[in-house]
This record gives structure tokens, sequence and C-alpha cells, in this order.
């Protein structure tokens, strides 16, 4: 028996799919970053290679607050869900 292997899209379109979603978004979230940063004064003194790394560093420490926050929240819905069905076994 011959089994039919699944037909993967093109490259370019699995990478426009599921790729390009997310680095729109971090694109989205460096120029306002660099739009809010540029605004303050004591940014504009840094030497060019410290303003990139103060905006790398500022959207670093943002996303890793956002994946601690999103971690919190569906630990906090994993327990309440186990404790609903705790509550129905009992």
């Amino acid at each position: 028996m011959e089994q039919k292997q699944a037909v993967k899209a093109p490259m370019s379109v699995r990478v426009t799919e599921k790729t390009m979603p997310l680095t729109k978004w971090f694109a989205e979230q460096y120029f306002q970053t660099h739009a809010l940063m540029s605004k303050d004064p004591r940014y504009k003194s840094l030497p060019s290679y410290n303003q990139t790394s103060c905006i790398a560093t500022v959207m670093i420490a943002t996303n890793g607050a956002l994946d601690s926050d999103r971690a919190r929240k569906r630990a906090e819905k994993l327990i309440e869900i186990s404790n609903k069905d705790q509550a129905k076994t009992a």
C-alpha cells in the first residue's frame, strides 16, 4: 500500500504565513520604541552604538515582561481549570 505524502507549501509561502506577522510586529515595535526613546534628551546624548543598544535593551526587557505576564496568566488559568475539575470529582 502506497502512502501519500503531504505536499508542503513552498518555503516562501511558509515563511510569509508563519514568520512575517511576527517579524512585522517586531519591526513596528522597534520603530515605536525608537520614536519614544528619541524624544528623551538622555538618549540623544548617547553615542550611536549606545542608542542602538538602548533600543535593543528596552525591547528585550519589554518582551521579557510580556512573556512573564503571559506565563503567569496561563498558569492561573490552568490552576482554575484544575480546581474546577477537582470540585466536580469531589
